[in-house]
């Protein structure tokens, strides 16, 4: 999904952030082309020419990263509140009786449930959908243990 920026010093030129793909960050994109980060900021010429440093914070739940122009925040959308993050992070639980695999489940479920929640979808929908996808990680966990355990001989408990 593609984000319009709307600042001040980019009125003429457009300016966009792609949200973060499964395997990738978020990245910026100015006038349809992609900008590289350098140390972890982007350089760009802004409408006036002046050289702007923009810096985009992206936290691995939230496919929409904050963004900073200069010393100024740019809020590209509403930030998800605590419950949200709470309810997308549920998969973790399975760090507890799962470890590494249990891990990386929960992450990969946490991360899907959070483009649930960045989705267009009426909130119900959005909490419908991500308990789905939380069931769906705790079984597929169950049937990876199994598939594990059976392919090591190891005894089922």
């Amino acid at each position: 999904m593609q984000l319009e920026v709307q600042h001040p010093a980019f009125r003429v030129q457009r300016l966009s952030v792609e949200t973060a793909g499964w395997l990738r960050g978020p990245q910026l994109v100015l006038n349809g082309t992609v900008v590289k980060k350098q140390l972890g900021r982007y350089t760009v010429a802004a409408d006036s020419g002046a050289e702007t440093s923009i810096q985009l914070r992206y936290n691995y739940l939230d496919p929409i990263p904050k963004l900073a122009i200069g010393d100024n925040a740019v809020e590209l959308a509403n930030s998800l509140t605590w419950y949200e993050y709470a309810w997308m992070g549920i998969p973790f639980v399975l760090v507890l009786s799962g470890g590494g695999l249990g891990g990386l489940v929960g992450l990969i479920a946490a991360h899907a449930n959070g483009r649930v929640f960045r989705s267009d979808h009426s909130s119900s929908v959005k909490y419908g959908l991500s308990g789905l996808v939380t069931l769906g990680s705790f079984g597929v966990f169950l049937v990876l243990v199994s598939l594990i355990q059976s392919f090591a001989g190891l005894p089922h408990e």
